[in-house]
């Protein structure tokens, strides 16, 4: 691991080089431990799939069958099958729109709530446990990188066309 200290210290000349170790960096964090642990923690009763869905209306909202297989990336007929499981579960709930009654809209159930809000009780903890590892300096100096890193997304959102916002 390069030191950060001569990174830092050489200047824009290396500031591609800060840009590669910080993204070394995110990828250590892996996308695998991270599925391990949902499975784990739900016990395998909902999919990948099925927390993505929760996730997507909880961020959302309510969507319509068809958004809902847009934001998933699948056709219509596959979002209809994972819902339809998700009923079954009891997690997501389908209710013809006030507006017009020829759409479907997916709403999270209360049991759906219950399992989003356990997910973040669970995530807290977990990056509770991982931030009382890290000294008060490393902990400020990430603070403010994450808050550089949020305002960043925010203008780089704020630029997009209006379709492309609601995309997670």
């Amino acid at each position: 691991m390069p030191n950060i200290n001569d990174t830092l210290n050489n200047g824009a000349k290396n500031r591609e080089a800060l840009v590669a170790d910080v993204l070394e960096e995110f990828n250590q964090i892996s996308f695998r431990d991270f599925q391990v642990t949902l499975k784990r923690w739900y016990e395998g009763s909902l999919s990948l799939v099925h927390l993505n869905v929760l996730m997507a209306l909880r961020a959302h909202g309510s969507l319509t069958m068809s958004q809902l297989a847009d934001l998933l990336d699948v056709s219509v007929a596959s979002a209809t099958g994972i819902v339809d499981r998700m009923e079954k579960k009891g997690v997501v709930e389908r209710r013809h729109s006030e507006a017009d009654r020829r759409v479907v809209e997916v709403h999270v159930t209360d049991q759906g709530e219950a399992v989003s809000q356990a997910m973040r009780t669970e995530r807290q903890m977990r990056l509770s446990a991982l931030l009382a590892e890290i000294d008060g300096e490393d902990l400020a100096a990430l603070l403010r990188g994450l808050r550089a890193f949020r305002v960043a997304r925010e203008r780089i959102l704020a630029n997009l066309p209006d379709a492309l916002k609601n995309r997670p």
